[in-house]
């Protein structure tokens, strides 16, 4: 049986992140506690005092490094070719954090229970100030079901190393599907595995990408789900068409109402959110 002197590489990408840099790097630290972690910081060139925070934590730390990078994605895979001797791999968003320190142990520890290759756990939505604003919708695993909606939460995802190296990581195109569209990837040829305990929180506030870029996140979700699927959920297209005249819809009655009358326009929405995109 192959030993590791790393049980788990978390790989934290970041830039201009110092309000939430450090309650990251606390909450990885806490967790070295009860489990072996290789943490390596992925900078993309921060001027805003998150350099002095990473030198704080330095003896914790495997790698670091600061410079111009080729956006998330391409940070994340970077940092993982520094994990030489290491079984798992995660990586942790500078402004997300695990929920407790045993957070960690407990999802290797279920990985290693099931033998799956992807491992995924509960996960909270916080706000600014690490407060609980609700849990995110996670289930157990069905792969049919990812092409309605993406039920995995990332900072809560946990994958075998010699996996993410044989499929080549994450898409260096995407900017805010990068994780999704893994998730749809690896399903198709590996064991999933459910774990019922809360492990990463996702901090939500008014710049997060997620917040300030929604037409891309629907138009990259619509270009996967066709390209890996053959076929977008009326649930897709309906968000992107509302999204595009600024309205939202709560009511599902009308929603209901809506994607009848959408289904007739399909194509041509689908075409619409695709125009121009790197992904194909």
């Amino acid at each position: 049986m192959e030993t590791y002197e790393y049980k788990v590489g978390v790989i934290v990408p970041s830039y201009n992140q110092g309000e939430y840099l450090e309650k990251a790097l606390k909450s990885i630290v806490e967790n070295m506690k009860h489990i072996s972690i290789a943490l390596i910081i992925m900078d993309g060139g921060s001027d805003d005092g998150s350099i002095e925070i990473i030198k704080r934590y330095e003896k914790y730390i495997m790698h670091w490094e600061s410079q111009a990078d080729g956006g998330q994605a391409a940070a994340v895979n970077k940092g993982v070719k520094y994990l030489d001797n290491c079984q798992y791999v995660m990586w942790l968003n500078s402004d997300d954090e695990y929920d407790n320190e045993w957070s960690v142990y407990r999802i290797v520890e279920w990985a290693d229970k099931t033998n799956a290759g992807v491992c995924y756990g509960k996960s909270y939505f916080i706000d600014k100030n690490g407060k609980r604003l609700g849990e995110y919708r996670t289930r157990k695993f069905h792969k049919k079901r990812l092409n309605v909606e993406c039920y995995l939460s990332q900072p809560s995802v946990l994958i075998r190393k010699d996996i993410w190296e044989k499929e080549g990581g994450l898409d260096e195109r995407l900017i805010m599907c990068l994780d999704y569209e893994l998730w749809i990837r690896l399903a198709k040829k590996y064991k999933f595995a459910y774990c019922d305990d809360f492990i990463g929180n996702t901090r939500m506030y008014e710049d997060t990408k997620t917040a300030k870029m929604k037409g891309q996140h629907l138009s990259e979700a619509i270009c996967i789900l066709q390209k890996q699927f053959g076929y977008v959920p009326m649930r897709w297209v309906s968000a992107w068409w509302l999204w595009s005249r600024g309205m939202d819809i709560q009511c599902k009655a009308l929603l209901y109402v809506l994607r009848l009358f959408l289904i007739f326009m399909r194509k041509k929405i689908i075409w619409l959110a695709k125009n121009g995109s790197i992904y194909d």
